[in-house]
């Protein structure tokens, strides 16, 4: 099918944000073999499940470019879905590790529980009544409207990253190792900028209902560099390249 100008750039720049997440996340994994630090895994990996909602959109958009069409639903589902359970687990076990290592069994417990109920639930509907998980405009590609299930779970994880991210973050913030206080500004940024984005891209389909609204075209572009940005502020506020210390220092 022919894309809508919107349609192309949301899948423009959801690609772009999935490739930027992928090797922004493997560059933060590959630090393990430097440090040895399981942490580096951990913090890779949750980055790039972080990114998981956006694959489904950046896939069908290579295939509308390719084949002129989209990802089955189900597929579509799977893909953006499933594994956001996975991501929440292994940033709560980075963040326990470096925060709370006491409370680290019973808020992972808790998560676990929590995690394999909604992946029950989730593949239920998904098998018995696909609806209530969301529906896919079918003027809009990548336009999905999702049910109070995943609505809610979207959100509770959104609330729970930010919140400890922030704590996190403020720690950092708070260090006289002036790299530390730089990378804990970044990474408090990060989570900003991320929550703020994906709950703006998660309202623009209710706000703009026709597709054809240049304002609808500027936004998506917009929160996708949002997200854009949150990725290379999380990875700064990691790993710190030279060339990005060097930028943010420069008077």
């Amino acid at each position: 099918m022919a894309l809508e100008l919107v349609d192309f750039l949301q899948g423009l720049f959801s690609l772009l944000f999935v490739l930027i997440s992928l090797i922004l996340g493997f560059k933060i994994l590959s630090k393990y073999f430097k440090y040895k630090s399981n942490l580096y895994i951990l913090v890779g990996l949750s980055w790039i499940g972080v990114a998981n909602p956006w694959f489904p959109d950046s896939i069908s958009f290579i295939m509308n470019l390719v084949l002129q069409e989209s990802l089955p639903v189900e597929l579509y589902f799977i893909i953006g879905n499933a594994f956001i359970p996975l991501a929440l687990l292994t940033w709560l076990i980075a963040y326990t590790n470096m925060i709370s290592k006491k409370r680290q069994k019973l808020v992972i417990s808790i998560t676990i529980i929590l995690s394999i109920a909604f992946e029950i639930v989730f593949f239920y509907l998904l098998i018995t009544d696909i609806d209530q998980i969301g529906i896919i405009n079918p003027a809009r590609p990548f336009t999905v409207d999702f049910g109070i299930l995943i609505t809610i779970y979207l959100l509770v994880v959104i609330v729970i990253m930010f919140i400890t991210g922030i704590i996190f973050a403020q720690r950092s913030v708070k260090s006289e190792d002036k790299d530390i206080k730089l990378k804990g500004k970044l990474l408090r940024a990060a989570f900003i900028t991320f929550t703020v984005a994906a709950i703006l891209d998660s309202l623009l389909g209710a706000i703009f209902e026709d597709p054809t609204d240049p304002i609808l075209s500027i936004m998506v572009v917009a929160t996708r560099v949002l997200l854009i940005i949150a990725a290379f502020e999380f990875y700064g506020g990691f790993i710190l390249p030279k060339w990005m210390d060097a930028l943010l220092r420069r008077e």
